[in-house]
């Protein structure tokens, strides 16, 4: 079958993919594997079925270790959020000991840690600067990381200066898959930049650069749902329908995503229709699970007290209050001096976009729902 391309050959049934995989010394010559092309393929045989497209690509792995790149995998198993999939692959990896990988093991590693929130900012740039690269691959993906650890710091004009190196080096990429991957994940970064530097307008362009592929969904969902989310925060304080309606299409792909990922991620978008149902006054009878969007329930019914005493423990149980909650007790206490105190932070973490919430408009329109006026 020289000369054939996999993917052509793939799409034609469920069958056929299978005698691939069981008789593939007659059917295809192993050295010519190229993963990406399976992903691609499989895609157009399951569509909306990643757990059995998820069952062909271990058995590709299984059968083909020695022919395709792995880490092209563990990038599909990240960007579809499958965390136990990435860390089976990883064990698996580090146990075959293959020297080509030893730099991927250590990369998505780090990667594992940021998705579990132990490491960040400064700390994950540290990390990154640790891994010896061995080839422009890896080169690329540890500057992604690196740029990840500058946007977690709230440095964005930096940012921005060192995305303008990266980008055309993940447009040479010569792996399709890799290519889109790297691509979008610059794509995510740039468009958070853009709506806490309250460059909305930015942002939003950004955003619908990349939702208007939307062939490429199926690919890369997590990061599809994280631009959805995004879109929708960037109307928060204009209009209250399409903020609701990109946030609910997060939750929608979310909600099709692996466990694992799917209940954390999912919290976050609960967390922002809880915000915009406070800050619009809209079923405000239905209470929010999170803590301090509970303490932001309170202070817009006018119930202070609560509020206060809510945002007091959360001080004892964390030792601080994020600029939010301190925007909340200004609020509820009625004192402009930790109003000032919430914008400064605000300011500190580059938070320009919700930093809104102290214009003003919206410190009176907050204080008289307060008082219930």
């Amino acid at each position: 079958m020289e000369g054939v391309i996999l993917k052509d050959y793939l799409i034609k049934d469920d069958q056929l993919f299978t005698d691939f995989i069981n008789k593939h010394d007659e059917l295809y010559d192993y050295e010519q594997i190229d993963l990406h092309s399976i992903i691609f393929s499989l895609n157009s045989l399951f569509t909306n079925d990643y757990e059995k497209q998820k069952f062909y690509l271990k058995k590709c792995y299984l059968h083909y270790r020695d022919a395709i790149k792995p880490h092209i995998l563990l990038e599909y198993f990240t960007m579809q959020g499958d965390r136990e999939e990435v860390e089976n692959l990883l064990k698996s990896e580090r146990e075959y000991d293959c020297p080509e990988m030893r730099t991927w093991i250590s990369i998505y590693s780090i990667l594992s840690e940021r998705k579990e929130g132990l490491l960040s900012g400064t700390d994950l740039i540290d990390a990154i600067f640790k891994v010896k690269n061995t080839n422009n691959e890896t080169l690329i993906l540890s500057l992604i990381i690196h740029l990840y650890g500058i946007s977690e710091t709230g440095l964005y004009e930096p940012f921005h200066k060192v995305k303008r190196v990266v980008k055309p080096m993940v447009d040479y990429i010569d792996n399709d898959f890799l290519r889109e991957s790297y691509s979008i994940r610059l794509a995510e970064m740039e468009v958070i930049t853009y709506l806490y530097m309250n460059k909305i307008d930015l942002c939003r362009e950004k955003c619908l650069e990349v939702i208007e592929k939307s062939e490429l969904e199926v690919y890369f969902p997590v990061t599809y749902g994280i631009f959805y989310h995004l879109m929708g925060q960037s109307f928060t304080f204009e209009n209250y329908d399409i903020a609701k309606y990109w946030v609910e299409k997060s939750m929608a792909i979310v909600s099709t995503l692996p466990p694992d990922y799917r209940d954390t991620r999912m919290i976050y978008l609960i967390n922002t229709m809880d915000f915009l149902n406070s800050y619009w006054g809209i079923n405000l009878d239905v209470e929010p699970y999170d803590e301090a969007e509970l303490a932001h329930r309170y202070v817009v019914t006018g119930r202070a007290q609560e509020a206060v005493h809510i945002l007091d423990q959360l001080k004892i149980e964390n030792g601080y209050l994020t600029s939010y909650q301190l925007f909340f007790y200004g609020i509820a206490t009625e004192n402009n001096q930790l109003l000032q105190v919430a914008r400064d932070v605000f300011i500190s973490n580059s938070n320009y976009f919700y930093l809104q919430l102290l214009n003003p408009r919206n410190v009176q329109r907050y204080q008289d729902r307060m008082r219930g006026e």
